[in-house]
């Protein structure tokens, strides 16, 4: 389904036609299977599970009162407001994220500008994990239609205050990355960018994927190596991947204090097994090239990112260098449909 249409929605349960009731109470209503779902201030939520984190009615609340208190706010003081309203995150936690996601957009243009190198493909890309919509804002940049879906309803009210100060209109949607509420078919390239880690069913989420790409369409993916050679980048620990998961939690609370709940980052051969078990083609998982704020996050061995450059390019090593890379891409395409005879 390529072109200037948006995407439609269907059930994320049943895949069954939706009927929009407009007024007060905007909402889908699934004519099969007479699922509800909500759309709270402006954003349409097709969620079946919750955010792991919290609850679906909190998350909603917690949305619309950062809504409310930051009307007229630009991007980092709505960042600061939701810290503000999630007291159990430690200070210099809180500012270090902020800090990260006020500067991501060039990341995520760096990224961007590497999948789509040589060409500007026509129709709809999907966002997988759009977060605070750098993706999304970065492909608005270059003239690409890009549709960012997040499970976190709060984020993306966050999210759509980066686009509204960017003067970018975007559709941003909350759902399931495992359950997407669009038909088969519907999007040119799925993107993600540091979710995979994050999801409930990686299995799931990379079929879903493959499910709503148009024959030929690409998928890409960025994510954290479970087997990486540096510390786990979202508590700062070495060898979390190397221990049991049922294990990791522990281990994490042993060695630094913090918890370690809701990360799954995958191996290689997970990441290409998920690929190929949903019938995507030409599957290539490799050592993800750094990026300049990749870079600037290694500190001290940031001398040694030129020798890493390197090796992963070699053809000599660089299946082995992929085994124990900080990130890896996945890339992959979905076959052209059977002819019907």
């Amino acid at each position: 389904m390529s072109g200037d249409a948006l995407p439609s929605f269907v059930c994320p349960a049943c895949r069954g036609a939706l009927a929009h009731h407009l007024g007060r109470d905007e909402h889908y209503r699934c004519a099969s299977c007479d699922r509800v779902f909500p759309v709270v201030i402006g954003i349409p939520d097709f969620r079946l599970r919750p955010d792991p984190w919290i609850g679906l009615e909190a998350d909603r609340e917690k949305g619309m009162a950062l809504e409310a208190e930051t009307i007229g706010a630009d991007f980092e003081a709505t960042v600061r407001a939701y810290w503000r309203r999630t007291p159990g995150t430690p200070l210099e936690q809180a500012e270090r994220f902020t800090q990260f996601v006020v500067s991501a957009e060039p990341r995520a243009a760096e990224w961007l500008a590497g999948v789509s190198a040589g060409e500007s493909p026509p129709g709809w890309w999907l966002d997988v994990g759009c977060g605070t919509a750098d993706l999304v804002l970065a492909g608005a940049r270059r003239g690409q239609r890009i549709l960012g879906i997040d499970i976190a309803f709060r984020w993306l009210v966050v999210a759509r205050r980066r686009l509204q100060r960017a003067g970018v209109d975007a559709p941003l949607v909350c759902c399931n990355g495992e359950h997407l509420p669009f038909p088969d078919r519907s999007f040119r390239r799925v993107v993600s960018l540091g979710t995979l880690e994050h999801s409930l069913d990686a299995d799931a989420l990379v079929a879903e994927s493959a499910r709503v790409l148009e024959p030929n369409g690409r998928l890409h993916v960025r994510t954290v190596n479970r087997f990486s050679l540096l510390p786990e980048p979202h508590v700062g620990v070495w060898g979390v991947g190397f221990v049991p998961r049922r294990w990791a939690d522990a281990y994490v609370r042993w060695r630094s204090g913090q918890r370690y709940q809701h990360h799954r980052p995958l191996s290689v051969r997970e990441i290409g097994r998920a690929a190929r078990a949903c019938g995507l083609r030409d599957v290539r998982v490799d050592a993800a090239a750094l990026l300049a704020a990749d870079r600037a996050r290694l500190g001290a061995l940031a001398a040694a990112a030129p020798a890493y450059e390197a090796a992963r390019r070699t053809p000599a090593i660089r299946r082995v260098v992929r085994w124990g890379a900080p990130l890896l891409d996945l890339e992959a395409s979905r076959p052209e449909d059977p002819v019907a005879s």
